[in-house]
């Protein structure tokens, strides 16, 4: 996140096809970042970005999505979509593969291999056209050999806002515990932590992570009966999840500890 603004963020991620959702993030001064997924991002060619971003709103790029859309998708096109959404965003995470415990140590591998070859790709290919938005790391796996594979990785990149997928965690524990392996095994800057990360997980971050982002649960707190969302809710459920955030638990001490 830029050097100005305040250094634990929140970040809402937002389907700029649902209306809803656009009415509800849009320009609301406890949103300062929205986070779109690749797979949503035509959106933007095809219609007024200011539908999307009030003026003080700065945008996001994710590919933290399905494997069935990352696996035949070619990074020559990833470039093309990107330069042509450079006047729209400001900060990009691309280059995600997948990784599972039921997968083999051989098929984890070959996607973190892949993930390393995709990010220094993409790299080196804005580097080349000198694009006007901050493109980051990302790490995946959870166990430090995978992790280590990401090493020189973000040593070219400057060990800066690296980027951690959490959608698929539930436990707060196993959650905070890769969290802070991470910080352990590799030279990290901070971190962004991508999740459905509700007051009772942020609490148990620790504070090396600079931005979180969220929505499911927070489309739950700010429903209203008719199905639209309450702007006046979401600022006091974000408020919530600053507040937890910006106050660990104790109970860290349980987990490594990490080294920023």
């Amino acid at each position: 996140m830029p050097e100005t603004a305040p250094l634990r963020q929140f970040v809402a991620k937002v389907d700029p096809f649902n209306s809803n959702e656009r009415d509800l993030f849009r320009g609301h001064e406890a949103v300062p970042y929205l986070q779109v997924k690749y797979s949503d991002s035509h959106w933007l060619l095809n219609n007024p970005v200011d539908d999307l971003l009030g003026p003080n709103q700065q945008l996001i790029l994710v590919d933290w999505e399905d494997g069935e859309k990352l696996k035949d998708r070619d990074p020559d096109d990833v470039v093309r979509r990107c330069l042509m959404l450079e006047p729209y965003i400001d900060y990009a995470w691309l280059g995600d593969r997948w990784t599972y415990e039921k997968m083999t140590p051989r098929e984890n591998r070959k996607q973190i291999n892949t993930s390393v070859d995709l990010q220094r790709y993409l790299g080196e290919q804005f580097e080349q056209f000198g694009v006007d938005f901050e493109y980051n790391p990302m790490v995946l796996g959870w166990k430090p050999w995978h992790l280590r594979r990401f090493s020189d990785l973000l040593e070219d990149f400057g060990n800066t806002l690296v980027g951690f997928d959490a959608t698929a965690y539930r436990s707060k524990y196993n959650q905070a515990n890769d969290v802070n392996l991470t910080f352990n095994v590799l030279d990290i800057g901070g971190m962004y932590v991508n999740g459905c990360i509700g007051p009772t997980h942020l609490r148990y971050l620790p504070n090396g992570v600079k931005a979180f982002s969220g929505k499911s649960q927070i489309l739950k707190e700010v429903r209203l009966d008719n199905d639209e969302f309450s702007r006046n809710l979401l600022g006091r459920s974000i408020e919530r999840r600053i507040n937890a955030f910006e106050n660990p638990q104790t109970e860290l001490g349980e987990f490594n500890t990490a080294t920023t």
